[in-house]
């Protein structure tokens, strides 16, 4: 397996001497960043994820690592190792992209190899929301601690397990898909094709969806003024003061998230539950009802310990994941 832990690397602790490379496919864009050891990047280049083949993107990730490199004034030579977050399932063993649902070309793909080949130094893959994780435990809102559960709240939900410092995988790498984690015996159907997932209620799409859904029954409800088939998360979140449907569907929404993180805490004893992707961007508006309703289903002796926060490493959590993963490779 990975030797990937937020407490051990292969040699001694990096050092803001040190120099690494954090490239990811996530999120729509494209992003390359230099980074030291301490995790601050020195340089960077991003652009839009455009509708490319795998071989396409490849390139154009390449010229991104290039000109990161060049605003840090530095060349592959400076740099000791590569880390890769990929929006979609990897095999991180195999340096293997095995979908994506943007880019045509990804099944099978051995990413982290053609990165190494063309950068000459060492590349470590992983699945943007277990580096995420990664970068939280090691520079972001759950720095410290030895056993985290990440859940991103985004086009989907997704997460990472960390347990005693070191990456879960299980036995087919599904590990930390916590959006299909069942939150009711019926409910919306899921991406998957499932009903009752986490996914089909806190996901960003869906929520809004359900908003939608919920407002066509009250036709005099003010949230028709304020609602667009666009809306962010935050926004709705926004709207809620003004519009009892949408806050009941927030208030649905919270009350399922905070039945599978009870759940997680329980099975898990987690040290921080850390929050992160665009619904988490609500901020206090999701975390402190959230909060409130986890100690209302928690079991007591395991909330005791644990931490429910949001992500401090924002949309950057990915790449600063990325950047983690090198530094533990070092």
């Amino acid at each position: 397996m990975l030797e990937l832990t937020v407490r051990r690397f292969r040699s001694r602790p990096p050092t803001a001497s040190d120099r690494v490379l954090g490239l990811a496919i996530a999120g729509g864009s494209l992003r390359a960043v230099v980074a030291d050891g301490t995790g601050r990047i020195l340089g960077e280049a991003a652009e839009p994820l455009a509708n490319l083949d795998a071989p396409a993107v490849l390139r154009r990730l390449t010229q991104l690592a290039d000109q990161a490199l060049a605003n840090a004034d530095l060349a592959h030579v400076g740099v000791k190792a590569v880390g890769i977050a990929f929006g979609g399932p990897v095999d991180p063993i195999r340096g293997l992209t095995l979908l994506s649902p943007r880019s045509p070309g990804f099944e099978q793909y051995p990413l982290a190899a053609l990165i190494e080949e063309r950068l000459g130094v060492p590349t470590v893959l992983e699945n943007d929301a277990r580096a995420a994780a990664f970068g939280e435990a090691v520079f972001g809102a759950a720095r410290g601690c030895q056993t985290v559960v990440y859940l991103h709240l985004g086009t989907g939900v997704g997460g990472g397990i960390i347990i005693d410092g070191r990456l879960v995988y299980g036995a087919s790498n599904t590990a930390g898909e916590i959006g299909h984690i069942v939150v009711t015996a019926g409910g919306p159907t899921c991406s998957c094709g499932k009903p009752g997932h986490l996914e089909a209620y806190a996901s960003e799409p869906a929520l809004v969806a359900r908003v939608w859904e919920a407002l066509l029954l009250v036709p005099n409800d003010p949230g028709h003024q304020l609602f667009t088939s666009h809306c962010t998360a935050p926004r709705l979140f926004e709207f809620a003061r003004l519009s009892p449907t949408i806050r009941q569907v927030l208030d649905d929404t919270i009350h399922v998230l905070a039945l599978a993180i009870s759940t997680l805490i329980a099975t898990l004893n987690p040290d921080a539950v850390v929050l992160g992707g665009p619904v988490a961007e609500a901020g206090q508006d999701l975390l402190e009802p959230l909060q409130a309703r986890v100690r209302q289903f928690a079991y007591p002796a395991s909330l005791r310990r644990v931490r429910v926060a949001l992500a401090e490493l924002g949309r950057d959590a990915p790449v600063i994941g990325a950047v983690a993963l090198a530094l533990a490779r070092t």
